[in-house]
């Protein structure tokens, strides 16, 4: 179970953009929401769910999209579950540290 992330610098912190692998390159609506899953802000490299950790430690903030990691992200505490939209039937978090 792959997922596709990229980090992008913020000044002197950094933003993990990180999918499921599956819905990068996909668009997803409901009601007035709308997530574009681009592979220029999401993709360039893959990661295992092992791996997750250390890149989510490394972040200031984290945007998430796809069921399994956000799943993922909310069972080590590092997403509140009641912060979770669904959009078009795919989750979306963000996590913003301070």
């Amino acid at each position: 179970m792959a997922f596709s992330y990229k980090l992008h610098a913020a000044g002197s912190q950094s933003i993990l953009a990180i999918a499921d692998d599956d819905v990068v390159g996909k668009a997803f609506e409901e009601g007035e929401l709308s997530i574009e899953v681009t592979h220029d802000f999401y993709g360039g490299n893959l990661c295992s769910e092992d791996e997750i950790p250390e890149l989510a430690s490394r972040a200031a903030m984290i945007n998430a999209v796809g069921k399994r990691i956000v799943a993922l992200l909310a069972r080590d505490g590092t997403v509140d579950k009641s912060m979770v939209l669904e959009i078009g039937g795919v989750s979306h978090a963000q996590v913003i540290r301070i």
